[in-house]
C-alpha cells in the first residue's frame, strides 16, 4: 500500500486547507470560489465552498448541499466527510454530523486526524442506562458512571 501523504491535491487547494485551519476564513472562502470557478469538478474545492458558506454566512441549505453534492461526486474523499458534517453542525443537525463523520473515519486517508480532533469537538455522550429514566436521574448518573469506570478499567470519571 503506497504511503499516506498529500500528494493528489493541487497547491492551491493545499493553500486553502491550511488559510481553513489558521481560521482565515474569509480569504480561504475567496480562494475556493475562484478555484471552484477554474475548476468546477472538483469535489474538495466544492466541499470546502460548501462549508464556509453554510458556516460562514448564514446560508447553510446552500452549503449543505454543496457539501452533499461533493460527497456524492468523491465518495472516497475524507474531506468532503468532514466538511459535509460541519456543514450538518451549521445547520444543526448534530446525528447526520456524526454519521458523515463516521463514513469518512472509515476511509484511510492522511487527513484522519483533522476527523479525530472535528469528532472530539463536538462532544458525543453515550445513551443513558436506563432510557426511559431521565439523563439527570440520579439512578442513571450512577449507573452510568459505574458502567464508565469498568469499561475505562477503573480510572476515575472526568467531571
Amino acid at each position: 500500500m503506497p504511503d499516506l501523504s498529500v500528494v493528489d491535491i493541487p497547491p492551491r487547494l493545499k493553500e486553502g486547507i491550511e488559510l481553513v485551519e489558521k481560521g482565515l476564513l474569509e480569504r480561504a472562502k475567496v480562494l475556493f470560489e475562484d478555484y471552484f470557478k477554474i475548476h468546477p469538478e472538483s469535489p474538495i474545492a466544492m466541499s470546502y465552498l460548501g462549508m464556509l458558506t453554510a458556516c460562514e454566512e448564514g446560508h447553510a441549505a446552500r452549503g449543505l448541499a454543496l457539501c452533499q453534492e461533493a460527497a456524492q461526486k468523491d465518495p472516497e474523499e475524507p474531506l468532503c466527510y468532514l466538511n459535509l458534517s460541519k456543514a450538518y453542525l451549521a445547520c444543526g443537525d448534530r446525528f447526520l454530523c456524526v454519521r458523515a463523520l463516521h463514513r469518512g473515519l472509515r476511509l484511510r486517508s492522511p487527513h484522519r486526524e483533522l476527523l479525530v480532533s472535528f469528532y472530539k469537538t463536538i462532544g458525543m455522550r453515550r445513551r443513558p442506562p436506563i432510557p426511559v429514566l431521565s439523563r439527570d436521574n440520579l439512578l442513571n448518573r450512577m449507573l452510568g458512571r459505574l458502567t464508565w469506570r469498568l469499561r475505562s478499567g477503573g480510572r476515575s470519571i472526568p467531571r
